[in-house]
């Protein structure tokens, strides 16, 4: 009986978990591949685009419906990005399924994410020493699985616990290259990497919000409420064509603001832990708003408890801030990610 409740345990807390996969939108994560595309050499994008050639999933998801007027090369690039959102399973569908799904098994929920405690009230910006712990499958986390995909990417390591074990070692290195795409953008949303603890709001919940995925805000008067997280996701707006991608990519990189000699941290942070602790600090300042973030509770709103009506609206400036920051956050993403891509496949 002991097991039998553990097991439930354990797939209610990966069922909460997902709820935290998406960081930016489709539109978000091609748009961080396409400034890091931009930023390499002819030679570069080869050899990346012959790395992701060995996916299991090239054809399937990585090449699919690519527009007649872009080229294989830089159609794989792109899609590696969100290649790591298109295998979440549906909910509905049984673990024991997944596991064995030629598509879903590929998924790892606990990657997404960091839930580093952000307690109403704290002055300090600084990120805390210890994330909040997961369990069991839970137990890792978007910091150490982008180590992980360095390692395996450079050959520091051949050792890869979490790879799915029916694949070469090509296709995993071409696995673990989607996975360094996605988490980069990932990890630039500052609610991937932040939960809201408030006793009072969530007494029993050890994870808090969720990243912004337990409270409701709405944007201004008339617009329909929505949960924190996905308010954030949509920052960069939900064209996820192709067209629409390469113009918000030229519109940000030729943002006098946004060129790398603006961005101090930039040339100063060149690590994981430094640049979760800059959105650590985003989402205190700016998507929390110091503490002072009024919303509502999605369950209240779900079961009918409250109104949309009832959901608080942002205050005037604030949704024009979260878009600066938000484009700040995914240039940034796209030029580390050409940075570390460089050192994969070298100058």
């Amino acid at each position: 009986m002991k097991r039998l409740m553990l097991r439930i345990v354990l797939v209610l807390a990966v069922t909460c978990c997902t709820q935290q996969l998406l960081a930016w939108n489709d539109a978000g994560h091609l748009t961080v591949a396409k400034i890091a595309y931009e930023r390499l050499t002819d030679r570069q994008r080869h050899a990346v685009a012959k790395l992701l050639r060995h996916h299991p999933h090239r054809d399937s998801i990585l090449l699919k419906d690519r527009p007649e007027d872009v080229s294989e090369e830089e159609w794989i690039f792109l899609r590696a990005a969100v290649w790591s959102d298109h295998v979440r399973p549906p909910r509905n569908l049984p673990s024991n399924q997944i596991t064995t799904h030629p598509l879903h098994k590929f998924h790892r929920g606990p990657w997404h994410y960091v839930n580093y405690p952000y307690h109403v009230g704290q002055t300090e910006s600084e990120l805390p020493a210890r994330p909040v712990a997961g369990d069991g499958a839970n137990a890792t986390n978007i910091l150490e699985q982008l180590e992980v995909s360095m390692k395996v990417l450079k050959g520091d390591t051949a050792a890869d616990t979490d790879r799915v074990t029916d694949i070469t070692d090509d296709e995993n290195r071409a696995v673990r290259l989607c996975w360094l795409f996605h988490l980069m953008g990932d990890l630039h949303q500052p609610l991937h990497v932040t939960t809201l603890i408030d006793d009072k709001k969530f007494p029993k919940g050890t994870h808090a919000d969720l990243g912004g995925n337990l409270i409701v805000i709405r944007s201004h008067i008339g617009a329909p409420p929505h949960k924190l997280h996905g308010f954030w996701d949509d920052r960069l707006g939900t064209d996820s064509h192709f067209p629409a991608v390469k113009s918000l990519a030229e519109m940000l990189t030729h943002d006098p603001h946004l060129k790398p000699e603006q961005l101090p941290e930039f040339g100063t942070h060149h690590d994981f832990k430094h640049w979760a602790a800059e959105s650590y600090a985003a989402a205190k300042t700016t998507a929390y708003r110091d503490g002072q973030l009024s919303f509502a509770l999605s369950g209240d709103l779900d079961q009918k408890r409250i109104t949309n009506d009832d959901v608080p609206i942002l205050p005037q400036g604030a949704e024009y801030a979260a878009n600066k920051l938000a484009r700040r956050r995914v240039t940034l993403a796209g030029y580390r990610l050409a940075e570390l891509l460089k050192q994969i496949v070298g100058e």
